[in-house]
C-alpha cells in the first residue's frame, strides 16, 4: 500500500513539473516593467485639500494615470512615498510602456500649471471681495507666490525595470508541492470514502 501511495505522488508530482514546465514555455517573454514616481512638489490643490496626507496627494497622481492608460497597476507606498506603477505583458513592449510613461509625465506636468494658474486667477478676481482676508485667500495667495508655471521636474519618475513575471525555481519548487499536496489530498479522501463503505456494511450486516 505504501509502494502504491509512493508511486502515486511521485507520479503526481512528475505531472506538476510537466505542466509547470510547459506553462512557463509558454509565458517566458511575459515581464513586468516597474516604474517609480516620487512627489518633488506639491501642486496647490494638494497642499489645499491634503496637508501631509500621501494617499491624499498621489490620488491627483493616480488620476492622470487612468485617465491615460488602462495598461498600469498603480499601488501607492506611504512609507517610502513613492507611487509603484507595472506594465505587465511582453519584453518586446517595453518601448510601448516608455512611451505611455513619457505621455503621463507630460500630463501631470501640464496639470501641475494648470492647477497653479487656476489658484492663481482665484487671487486676482478676488482681490477686491469679501473674500480677500480670509484664511483660504491668505494660503491660496502663499502658495501661488511660488510661480509653478516656471518650473519642470515636479515629479520624478524613474526608468522602467524589467523582471520575469514568473520566477522559474519558485514557480517549479509550488508547483511540485502542488502536486505532493493533491495525491495526498487524493489518497486520504479515498481512504476516508473506504472507511465509510466499510462502516455502512458493517451495520447493515449487523443490522440482518
Amino acid at each position: 500500500v505504501i509502494k502504491k501511495k509512493s508511486k502515486s505522488i511521485i507520479f503526481s508530482m512528475a505531472v506538476a513539473l510537466v505542466l509547470a514546465i510547459v506553462f512557463l514555455l509558454v509565458e517566458k517573454d511575459k515581464v513586468d516593467i516597474n516604474y517609480e514616481i516620487k512627489i518633488n512638489s506639491d501642486a496647490p490643490s494638494m497642499i489645499i485639500n491634503c496637508n501631509t496626507d500621501f494617499d491624499c496627494k498621489s490620488n491627483f497622481i493616480e488620476s492622470i494615470i487612468k485617465d491615460n492608460s488602462d495598461r498600469f497597476t498603480i499601488q501607492s507606498d506611504e512609507r517610502t512615498k513613492v507611487i509603484n506603477l507595472t506594465w505587465r505583458g511582453k519584453a518586446s513592449e517595453k518601448p510601448i510602456a516608455d512611451a505611455a510613461i513619457k505621455t503621463i509625465y507630460q500630463k501631470i506636468s501640464a496639470w501641475y500649471i494648470q492647477d497653479y494658474q487656476a489658484y492663481k486667477r482665484i487671487i486676482d478676481e478676488n482681490k477686491n471681495n469679501e473674500m480677500n482676508g480670509t484664511e483660504l485667500y491668505t494660503k491660496i495667495a502663499f502658495i501661488t507666490k511660488l510661480d509653478y508655471s516656471k518650473e519642470k521636474d515636479f515629479i520624478f519618475i524613474s526608468k522602467g525595470g524589467v523582471s520575469k513575471k514568473y520566477k522559474k525555481g519558485i514557480f517549479i519548487v509550488l508547483s511540485l508541492m502542488m502536486g505532493f499536496i493533491l495525491s495526498t489530498f487524493y489518497h486520504l479522501t479515498k481512504r476516508s470514502i473506504v472507511e465509510y463503505n466499510e462502516k455502512k456494511t458493517f451495520k447493515k450486516s449487523q443490522i440482518n
